[in-house]
């Protein structure tokens, strides 16, 4: 997959919804036609701006007053933070690769405002998580005594922006469980480092250990070929040593070396 398609304008755009329009994409290309023909048409007014480029004045009087779809804000903002422009071996797209696979193993993103919250694992504050979201350039804040559940990440700013780019790259929206999960995309062909950075972030929340063995296991009731593709891509960066059972991913002792995983 070339870079250039790992979060797409029109995809992100795709996420916001609008009255207005039936493919909220329109609403961004609009906007533009039309703040670009006022900036070379500074003397006309929002009944020329409407007449000239066919569209109803009630819908662009509120841009040319400064207001904007929120589809245009979502991509001014992620631009900003260099998601839109991040490709495989930007430390931009290293953080997002990274919450992504928090969003599987441990996360999720709320499929009414599209909030992601990521739990912490067994390292707490210490977690690789934390340091996903830094590399980010995102404010958060930890949520603790969850009734016995584990603490959570939570973005403060700009969180709707972050959940729908991790939608887009293929994180689940809503309860994991009412979905039939697939790996994301970009992840196939993608660099050893993109592979290795998800397979060790699934593995560091979900992964369970042994006493007095350095084999790791993986309880996931999840679909089969998810299962099996993650497997398969856990095998892939360890280099073998990694197998599918009936319910759990098996990860050896020198795949989990190699991983880096044993604690």
């Amino acid at each position: 997959m070339p870079d250039a398609d790992l979060v797409t304008e029109q995809a992100l755009a795709r996420t916001y919804d609008s009255r207005a329009y039936a493919d909220t994409y329109d609403a961004v290309t609009d906007y533009r036609e039309v703040m670009d023909y006022a900036a070379r048409h500074p003397d006309k007014g929002s009944s020329a701006v409407a007449s000239a480029l066919e569209l109803p004045r009630s819908r662009i009087r509120p841009w040319l007053d400064g207001a904007k779809p929120d589809a245009v804000r979502g991509l001014e903002t992620a631009r900003e933070y260099g998601w839109l422009e991040a490709e495989y071996g930007d430390p931009a797209f290293t953080a997002l690769n990274t919450l992504v696979a928090n969003v599987f193993s441990g996360g999720s993103i709320a499929e009414q405002y599209h909030q992601p919250s990521f739990a912490l694992n067994h390292r707490g504050e210490e977690s690789h998580v934390i340091d996903a979201l830094e590399l980010a350039g995102l404010e958060y804040r930890i949520v603790a005594d969850r009734d016995g559940r584990a603490d959570e990440a939570r973005p403060t700013e700009d969180a709707s922006v972050l959940g729908r780019v991790l939608a887009v790259l293929g994180a689940p929206v809503g309860p994991k469980a009412d979905h039939r999960l697939t790996l994301p995309a970009y992840l196939e062909g993608a660099p050893a480092d993109v592979r290795e950075t998800f397979a060790y972030a699934y593995l560091e929340n979900r992964a369970v250990e042994h006493q007095g063995k350095a084999t790791l296991t993986l309880r996931e009731n999840r679909n089969r070929d998810y299962l099996e593709s993650l497997a398969a891509l856990i095998d892939d960066v360890a280099g073998g040593g990694v197998s599918l059972r009936e319910r759990d991913i098996v990860v050896s002792a020198d795949a989990a070396r190699e991983l880096g995983t044993v604690r």
